[in-house]
């Protein structure tokens, strides 16, 4: 049916022309010493239309028709051209007919019963090329007194599914021509020098973005976050054009040359794919998810759009290269995505007071400048008068302009870290500050705590010592009682004026301990002696240590060691040592009853007297280690040496700062 109806179609076109189908249509004979240059086969060649399954075998019994340059093509059909070459020169010979710009040429050469052909076109891979230099011209060659036939069709490539539409488009071009190699390579000469310099500038333009590419890889590897992997996406649709575009005939155009398809089909998908990727770089970049989210949703279902458009495109486009369809998506794609573009920005650079808005409005600004500046060129609208710079002309195309984007929205994106990095250090700093005042609070509510507890021992303190006055009045000891008082009160005078200081001198400490000694002794009588021995590398006057901190320890000592013991001498001695230049040891020992025995008879008692103050200085040096670099930490000992008990108390002081007296 389909067949019938292309037949038709043919029968359509003999008519609407005017021409009369007659088999009569002789091609004419060229001959190869009349080719100076080139001949176009307007006139010369015998021309038959068909559908595309035609094959040249068939041709027998067409009908032919002369060959005019006003014949309008259609995409629908294939054109057979059959024309002689008669090489009546002396020599071997070799002419190229050139393919123009259709997608597929075939030139049949029938000489005799023999018969070869080749074929040329942008559509054909690199290994068909007729000749390694690019895949337009295909030669032929003749012995000499040769005659040849040739027939040449040309066609579009029939896809794999049947066309979608009706379309005529693309026309296959019919300006066909044998040239001799002299002519053909001037052309070729011609074309690469034309082009040096656009060559050059499209090789560091596409090197430019292939390191940008790299680069920005490397970067997304590192760091995986979503704004450099949309960024990366976006780099990599910039550098997919840019080498789609190369042309045929350089080292990159003969590798892309093996798959001509993509360089056929692929230049729009990627170009929305790739703004499907900038709109979801543009979300990121500004931030729209936080600050404008029912935009970002709106501009993400653009964004999914183009990248859905880009892929049903390209499907279609590869399984029936259909003219009809690529006109269809041309204008569809430009009509909503550049509309939706145009509506994106205007409203980015209108509701989004962000500083990056004015590298997107660049970065736009530049690409449109670039790509209008292009296309006025390939019109040839503007012409290389209009530039001050000639070099400047081999610029203006749209790979060009992608990368000065690219190189802008790097800026953005730059400038966008240091934003974060910024922020992260107000943050930290803030947690910081956080901390800080954290501490300072933690640290104040030590202190109370501390001065609470010392507010318990003072009054606990205060309880023994008056105890003591009670038991010397009751006595009648009126001397050791006035005695004791004024001990009592340089003692209690000294310990109101360290009530508020977290920290006292080590001397201040000894001075207090001395006096609480001395009322201890008064109470005790000559039984009980004590000896304080230090150091004399210890700057007492610069170690600082909390008030009251061995007053508990010795208080403890007499009261449960000594006070206990049935021997005449009573001893207690406190050594303050040092260990090293960080470290301090201060010792307490006596000859008491020892530990056990202490709490044998304590627990035997019928009134208990529980030790308070123990309790309370340990809390203290817990809180006093949490709050002060310095630390403080005790071992208990007990001693039993011959029968002779004992306690031992080793308190360790780790200062933070070297305080040695020289």
């Amino acid at each position: 049916m389909r067949t019938w109806l292309l037949m038709m179609g043919i029968v359509g076109l003999f008519l609407a022309g005017g021409v009369r189908a007659s088999a009569g249509v002789a091609p004419d004979t060229l001959r190869v010493s009349q080719f100076t240059g080139s001949v176009l086969l307007f006139d010369h060649a015998a021309l038959r239309i068909t559908s595309p399954i035609t094959t040249r075998a068939d041709m027998q019994g067409l009908p032919a028709r002369p060959f005019r340059p006003n014949l309008v093509t259609d995409a629908r059909y294939a054109y057979w051209l059959n024309v002689f070459l008669h090489n009546d020169t002396g020599i071997t010979q070799t002419l190229y007919m050139s393919a123009s710009e259709n997608q597929l040429v075939t030139l049949y050469r029938i000489i005799g019963t023999y018969t070869d052909s080749v074929r040329c076109g942008y559509r054909v891979p690199t290994p068909g090329w007729p000749a390694p230099e690019n895949e337009k011209y295909a030669p032929v060659t003749l012995a000499k007194a040769q005659t040849a036939s040739l027939w040449i069709r040309v066609a579009n490539e029939q896809g794999l599914l049947p066309r979608l539409t009706q379309s005529p488009l693309p026309r296959p071009l019919m300006r066909l021509q044998l040239m001799t190699e002299t002519t053909r390579t001037e052309r070729l000469l011609w074309g690469r020098q034309t082009n040096a310099l656009e060559l050059q500038t499209r090789s560091w333009v596409e090197g430019a973005l292939i390191f940008f590419l790299f680069f920005v890889t490397f970067i997304f590897a590192r760091y995986p976050r979503r704004l450099y992997g949309y960024y990366a996406l976006y780099v990599l649709a910039g550098c997919t054009y840019a080498l789609l575009k190369t042309r045929s005939y350089t080292p990159m155009g003969h590798w892309l040359g093996q798959i001509p398809w993509a360089q056929a089909h692929l230049l729009d998908p990627v170009i929305w794919a790739g703004w499907g990727a900038y709109l979801f770089f543009l979300i990121e970049l500004l931030m729209l998810n936080k600050s404008h989210p029912l935009a970002a949703r709106r501009i993400r279902w653009f964004a999914r759009m183009a990248v859905a458009y880009s892929i049903v495109f390209a499907t279609l486009m590869l399984l029936t290269n259909d003219g009809g369809v690529l006109q269809i998506g041309f204008w569809l794609s430009r009509s909503v995505f550049v509309t939706a573009h145009v509506v994106i920005l205007v409203w980015t650079v209108w509701a989004v007071p962000s500083p990056l808005t004015r590298y997107v409005l660049l970065g736009n600004v530049l690409l449109t400048t670039v790509g209008v500046v292009a296309s006025l060129m390939q019109g040839k609208v503007l012409t290389d008068d209009y530039f001050l710079i000639a070099e400047l002309r081999n610029l203006m195309m749209l790979s060009f302009g992608i990368l000065l984007e690219i190189v802008v929205f790097a800026l953005a994106l730059a400038y966008r870290i240091r934003l974060i990095d910024a922020e992260r250090v107000t943050s930290q700093q803030a947690y910081i500050d956080e901390l800080e005042q954290r501490t300072i609070y933690e640290k104040r509510i030590a202190e109370v705590e501390m001065l609470a507890l010392r507010s318990q021992m003072n009054p606990h303190f205060l309880f023994n010592s008056l105890n003591t006055i009670e038991y010397f009045v009751l006595k009648g000891d009126e001397e050791k009682a006035t005695r004791y008082l004024s001990n009592f009160s340089r003692l209690l005078r000294l310990t109101l004026n360290h009530s508020n200081e977290n920290t006292v001198r080590l001397s201040e400490e000894i001075t207090g301990l001395k006096l609480y000694l001395d009322l201890e002794a008064t109470r005790f009588g000559d039984e009980f002696r004590y000896v304080i021995e230090a150091d004399a590398r210890i700057d007492q006057d610069e170690v600082m240590l909390p008030p009251l901190l061995l007053q508990p320890f010795v208080e403890n000592a007499i009261w449960h060691g000594l006070r206990q013991s049935q021997r005449p001498d009573k001893r207690l001695w406190i050594r303050l040592l040092m260990q090293d230049s960080q470290t301090l040891q201060f010792e307490i020992e006596d000859n008491g009853i020892g530990r056990q025995q202490a709490a044998d008879l304590k627990s035997r008692s019928a009134t208990q007297r529980k030790s308070y103050g123990m309790d309370i200085t340990r809390q203290r040096m817990e809180l006093f280690n949490r709050n002060y670099p310095s630390q403080i930490s005790i071992d208990l000992i007990d001693l039993n040496t011959n029968g002779q008990t004992g306690t031992l108390i080793r308190m360790t002081y780790q200062l933070n700062v070297e305080l040695v007296n020289e």
